[in-house]
């Protein structure tokens, strides 16, 4: 199924979805990008991009390339790439991701850790951080 991603670029691979409306009781595993406005109550693993609506709820663990929060999360995330909370994100559960952004009026309750993509060494005049 191709969607548009609303947001951001597409990572060029499938879009998957799980509507409003949907409840899942279980984990779920997709290769490509996800858009979920439905409620899930498991682990969730997205081999892409994660774009969570404000409508979507995930009880569970998370781990994706990058993720964009809409909704109530309550559990932890864990992104390669990145994590970037809307102001309509709520989330209980620790982060973890080497890019971080936090709208204004987003509410999380747990602990965040960020490392870089790669090392940066004090010498290396071209180094870029994350």
């Amino acid at each position: 199924m191709q969607l548009p991603m609303k947001l951001g670029k597409p990572t060029g691979v499938a879009m998957n979805a799980l509507t409003e409306g949907a409840d899942l009781e279980g984990n779920l595993t997709c290769q490509g990008d996800l858009r979920l406005d439905g409620r899930i109550q498991g682990d969730l693993k997205v081999g892409g991009r994660l774009v969570l609506g404000a409508q979507g709820v995930v009880k569970g663990r998370i781990s994706c390339k990058n993720t964009h929060v809409f909704g109530l999360v309550e559990g932890t995330i864990e992104a390669s790439e990145s994590i970037h909370l809307s102001a309509t994100a709520r989330v209980t559960g620790d982060i973890t991701a080497p890019k971080l952004v936090v709208e204004e009026g987003a509410q999380l309750t747990g602990r965040c850790t960020m490392q870089a993509l790669r090392p940066v060494y004090a010498g290396d005049a071209h180094a870029k951080t994350a």
